[in-house]
C-alpha cells in the first residue's frame, strides 16, 4: 500500500512540473511601433501603432536588440518639426531599465530609460540618464 501511495505522489509530481507557465516577458510587450503621445509627470506616453506617424516621434524595438527611432532631425524644436527615422541598439539592463544607443544630429547618444508601465496598447518611460558623444 504504501509502494502506491508513493508512486501516486511520483506520478503527481511529474504530471504538475510538466506543465509550464507561459507568460509575455516585458521585452516581448516592447516588439512593436510606440508613437509618442506626450510628457507627464517625467514620464514618456507613447502608444501603439501599426506604423508611425507623419507629425510625431516614435520607437520601436525589435526582438535583435535593434531599434528605430524616429526623431526631430535637426536641434530646433520649434515648430514645424522635420522628423527623421534612425537607426540603433538597445539591451535590457535589468527587467525593468533599458538602455538604448543611437546616432542623431547631436552625436552619440545613449540613453538609460526605465519602464514604467507597458501593455499591449501603452508604454511610459521614464529617462533616467543621457550621455552624449560628439
Amino acid at each position: 500500500m504504501k509502494i502506491i501511495n508513493y508512486i501516486a505522489i511520483f506520478s503527481l509530481i511529474v504530471i504538475f512540473s510538466s506543465f509550464q507557465i507561459t507568460s509575455l516577458k516585458t521585452s516581448d510587450l516592447l516588439f512593436q511601433k510606440w508613437v509618442y503621445e506626450g510628457y507627464q509627470n517625467g514620464n514618456l506616453l507613447y502608444e501603439s501603432q501599426l506604423d508611425f506617424t507623419e507629425d510625431k516621434a516614435g520607437i520601436e524595438f525589435k526582438n535583435n536588440g535593434t531599434l528605430s527611432l524616429k526623431q526631430n532631425s535637426g536641434s530646433c524644436g520649434t515648430p514645424p518639426i522635420t522628423y527623421k527615422t534612425i537607426s540603433g541598439t538597445w539591451k535590457n539592463i535589468s527587467d525593468s531599465i533599458l538602455e538604448i544607443e543611437y546616432k542623431n544630429w547631436s552625436g552619440l547618444t545613449k540613453d538609460t530609460l526605465q519602464i514604467v508601465n507597458v501593455s499591449k496598447t501603452k508604454l511610459t518611460l521614464k529617462q533616467i540618464h543621457t550621455v552624449r558623444k560628439n
